[in-house]
C-alpha cells in the first residue's frame, strides 16, 4: 500500500548587490535523520542593516539558534512542530531582546516551518510570503480566510501565523528588497504562471541585466511523494532441456574464410527478438520452422537466455566502463597486464574527483561552523561586558555544540578559548568524574537507566525494572520491580521508582520486600522529590503531595499551583519545595507560599535537575545535555563552583546523593563520581 506525503522542493534565490552595511542570508533546513525530517523543514529568511560597527554575524547567530532550538531533543521527542516552532520564538526573543533597544541597526527574520501539509509563519520587521494556488495569487500574512494567527504570540515576533498546504502550491517566502518589490507585478504574474525553474530563471536574469538589483528568498513547489512498498525480486527458472528426439541437431559447420567473425554475446542479448519459451520447450511453430531452415542458414551461435545469463554471470560496477575502454584502439595492441595498469589508474581518478569534492565541501562546512562558534565567542564577550551572564553562557553552549563534531587545530583552538571563558564564568572546579564501577558484564543483556543514591549506597534500575546495588566490583540484583520507571529515588531504607503513570513500586532494603500500588490521579509527571516518606509530583506546572507515599499513601492534594512563575521544569524538596522554570529562575516555597526568587544566571535545557537535602547548604543544578553539574548557594542563589562531565561522554542519567557526590551513570553502563 503506497504512502502519500506532501514534500517541499526548495530554490534559494539570493542575489546582493553593492550595498554597504546590510547583510542577509537563507538557511533551508530540511533534517538529517528520520526524527528531524518527521518534524518539518525550517526556513529562514534574516536581513540586517547597520550603520557603526559589523553586525552581519547576527544572521548566523540567528539561524543557529534558531535551528538548534526548533531541532533540540524535546522537539524531537514531542514531534509536535508547532510547540517546537514557539519554543524557537521564544528562545530568539530571549537571546535578542537587548539588541531591540539598539536604535543603530534594523532587524527583519522571517521563519517559515512546513510539516506535512502544514505550515507554521512568523516575522520580525519586514517579511513577505506569496502564495500560487489553482491560478489564484494569495498573500499569506494578511489573508485571513485561509490561514489563521495564533493569539498566543510571543513579544517580539509575529503571532504564528498557520494554514493547510496543497498539492501544486507554489510559496515564494522573501525579504521585500526594494528590487523586488518595484517589479512584483512583472514577478507575480511569473509566480502565478510559470513553474520553479522559469521563476529562478527570471530572477537570475534580472540580476544579470538590472544594476544594483537584490533578492533574497526561497520558492517553494508542494509536490506529492509516494512511497511504494518494494517488490520481491523475481525468481528465475533455470529452463530444461527438450528430450533429444524432438530437436534436430545440426552438423557444425567449418566457418568460412570470408564469413564475418561472430557477435558478442552482449550483441546476441541485445538483438535477440523472441522471449525464452516457458519450462524450456520450443514451441510447435518454432521446430517447424527451425527444421526447414537447416539448409539455407549459415551456422548459429547457440542462443543465451538473459536469465540463464544473469544467474551465471553478473556485471560489477565497473563493467560498462570497462566495455568502454576495451573498443579504444590502443588497448587492443598492449599487454593483459598493461591493460590493468590503465585500468586501474582511470578507475582512481574517477573515485578520486567525488572524493576530492566532498572534502572541500566538508572543508567548506567546518570553516562555517568555526566562523559562526567565533561569532557567538564574541557576542558573548559583549554581553559579559554588560554583566549579561545569562545570554553570555547561552551563545558559549551554542558555540560549543556547532563544535563538537569538528576537530583540527583551528577548531581546537576556538573551543580551548570557549572553554576558558566558560570555565571562568562559571566558577569551574578542577575535579573530574572517576570511574565508580563498570557494568558492562551485568548489563550485557539490557541497559542501565536510572541511578539513586545514599552516600555510597547507590542504585541503578534497568529499562526491564530490575533493581541492582552497584559496588565498585560490580553489581548485586535486588530484585524485579516490575516497573518501567522514569523516575527513581532512594532514602536510608527504601528504594522506589515511579512510571509515567503512576504505578508505585519500593524495595525495602532491609526485608528485600516489594510492594506496588498506584498513585491517585497521576499522569505526566515532570519530576519528583521524596522527602521524609512524602512524594512531591510536578505535573502540568502544578505541585502535587502524596502524603506517606513510601508507607502505602495513595491520595493526592494539590500543594502549589503558581503560574505566575512560568514553566516549571524540576524541582527539590528538604523541608522548602524549590522549583526551577524553563528561564532558569529559581523559586522557594514553603507551605505553598512564595518565600523567595533567584535568577541563576544561565538557561536550564529540557533535561535539567536540580537537588537538594535537609542538612546541605546548597542546591546543585544537573544538565544532561551541556554535561556540567552546578553548585548554588541555597541561601543566596549564588553560583559557588562547577563541574565539567564530559569526560563520561554520553549521559544517560544524573543523581546528586544528600552529601554532595555527583553520580553519573553512562549510556555504556558505567557508574561516575565527582565528590
Amino acid at each position: 500500500m503506497e504512502k502519500i506525503t506532501l514534500k517541499p522542493t526548495v530554490k534559494e534565490l539570493f542575489y546582493k548587490n553593492s550595498e554597504e552595511n546590510v547583510y542577509f542570508d537563507i538557511l533551508s533546513c530540511q533534517g538529517s535523520t528520520n526524527q528531524e525530517k518527521n518534524l518539518g523543514s525550517l526556513f529562514i529568511i534574516s536581513q540586517v542593516k547597520f550603520s557603526t560597527g559589523d553586525l552581519s554575524y547576527m544572521v548566523s547567530l540567528i539561524s543557529s539558534l534558531a535551528k538548534r532550538e526548533f531541532y533540540s531533543a524535546t522537539s524531537l521527542q514531542e514531534q509536535n512542530p508547532k510547540e517546537a516552532f514557539s519554543r524557537t520564538l521564544k528562545k530568539l526573543n530571549e537571546v535578542l531582546e537587548e539588541f531591540f533597544q539598539n536604535k543603530d541597526f534594523k532587524l527583519n527574520i522571517g521563519l517559515v516551518v512546513i510539516t506535512g501539509e502544514n505550515i507554521f509563519i512568523s516575522r520580525l520587521g519586514k517579511f513577505r510570503i506569496n502564495l500560487a494556488r489553482n491560478d489564484q495569487f494569495i498573500d499569506i500574512l494578511n489573508n485571513v480566510d485561509l490561514f489563521n494567527k495564533d493569539t498566543a504570540g510571543e513579544k517580539q515576533f509575529s503571532n504564528i501565523i498557520s494554514g493547510k498546504l496543497q498539492q501544486n502550491d507554489k510559496l515564494f517566502a522573501f525579504f521585500p528588497t526594494r528590487s523586488v518589490v518595484s517589479r512584483e507585478k512583472q514577478l507575480n504574474d511569473v509566480f502565478l504562471k510559470e513553474g520553479q525553474e522559469e521563476f529562478q530563471q527570471k530572477i537570475a536574469t534580472l540580476a544579470a541585466n538590472v544594476n544594483n538589483f537584490s533578492c533574497c528568498g526561497v520558492h517553494i513547489d508542494m509536490r506529492q511523494l509516494k512511497e511504494i512498498p518494494l517488490r520481491p525480486a523475481p525468481k528465475y527458472s533455470i529452463p530444461i532441456a527438450p528430450p533429444a528426439s524432438t530437436v534436430s541437431v545440426r552438423p557444425k559447420a567449418e566457418p568460412s574464410p570470408n564469413a564475418a567473425a561472430p557477435q558478442s554475446t552482449k550483441s546476441q542479448i541485445k538483438d535477440e527478438g523472441t522471449k525464452p519459451e516457458e519450462d524450456g520447450e520450443a514451441s510447435p511453430e518454432s521446430e517447424e520452422t527451425e527444421t526447414e531452415s537447416d539448409e539455407s542458414l549459415p551456422t548459429e551461435q547457440p542462443r543465451i537466455i538473459p536469465a540463464e545469463l544473469s544467474i551465471t554471470k553478473r556485471g560489477s560496477f565497473f563493467s560498462p566502463v570497462a566495455a568502454q575502454l576495451g573498443k579504444l584502439r590502443f588497448l587492443n595492441r598492449i599487454n593483459n597486464k598493461t591493460k590493468l595498469r590503465v585500468f586501474i589508474s582511470l578507475a582512481a581518478i574517477v573515485i578520486a574527483i567525488p572524493v576530492f569534492l566532498i572534502f572541500l565541501r566538508g572543508n567548506d562546512q567546518s570553516k562555517n561552523a568555526i566562523g559562526l562558534a567565533n561569532d557567538n565567542l564574541k557576542l558573548a564577550q559583549s554581553r559579559l561586558s554588560q554583566n549579561n551572564i545569562k545570554d553570555a553562557r547561552f551563545l558559549l553552549q551554542a558555540a560549543l555544540l556547532n563544535l563538537s563534531d569538528l576537530s583540527g587545530n583551528k577548531a581546537g583552538d576556538v573551543r580551548n578559548q570557549i572553554n576558558q571563558v566558560l570555565a571562568d564564568l562559571n566558577h569551574a572546579s578542577d575535579k573530574q568524574p572517576v570511574v565508580f564501577s563498570d557494568l558492562k558484564e551485568q548489563m550485557k543483556n539490557s541497559q542501565a537507566v536510572l541511578i539513586t543514591a545514599q552516600d555510597n549506597d547507590v542504585n541503578v534500575v534497568s529499562a526491564e525494572g530490575k533493581l541492582f546495588s552497584i559496588a565498585p566490583d560490580g553489581a548485586d540484583e535486588l530484585g524485579e520491580l516490575k516497573v518501567i520507571s522514569k523516575f527513581l529515588f532512594s532514602t536510608q531504607t527504601v528504594v522506589g521508582a515511579l512510571d509515567g503513570s503512576g504505578k508505585f513500586a519500593i524495595l525495602d532494603l532491609k526485608s528485600k520486600k516489594i510492594s506496588s500500588y498506584s498513585l491517585e490521579k497521576l499522569s505526566a509527571a515532570t519530576d519528583t522529590a521524596l522527602y521524609e516518606n512524602n512524594l512531591y509530583v510536578l505535573s502540568e506546572n502544578i505541585i502535587y503531595k502524596y502524603a506517606d507515599a513510601v508507607i502505602g499513601g495513595t491520595k493526592r492534594t494539590e500543594w502549589n499551583n503558581d503560574p505566575a512563575n512560568g514553566k516549571l521544569i524540576t524541582l527539590a524538596a528538604d523541608g522548602n519545595i524549590y522549583a526551577l522554570n524553563d528561564a532558569g529562575k529559581l523559586i522557594k516555597y514553603y507551605k505553598g507560599k512564595n518565600l523567595a526568587e533567584f535568577d541563576l544566571q544561565l538557561s536550564p535545557s529540557a533535561d535539567s535537575r536540580i537537588f537538594t537535602a535537609k542538612d546541605s547548604a546548597f542546591l546543585y543544578l544537573t544538565d544532561k545535555t551541556n554535561k556540567r553539574a552546578y553548585v548554588f548557594d541555597k541561601a543566596s542563589g549564588e553560583l559557588k563552583t562547577s563541574y565539567d562531565l564530559s569526560a563520561v561522554g554520553q549521559i544517560q542519567d544524573i543523581f546528586v546523593s544528600p552529601a554532595g557526590t555527583v553520580w553519573i551513570l553512562s549510556a555504556d553502563s558505567k557508574v561516575w563520581q565527582v565528590k
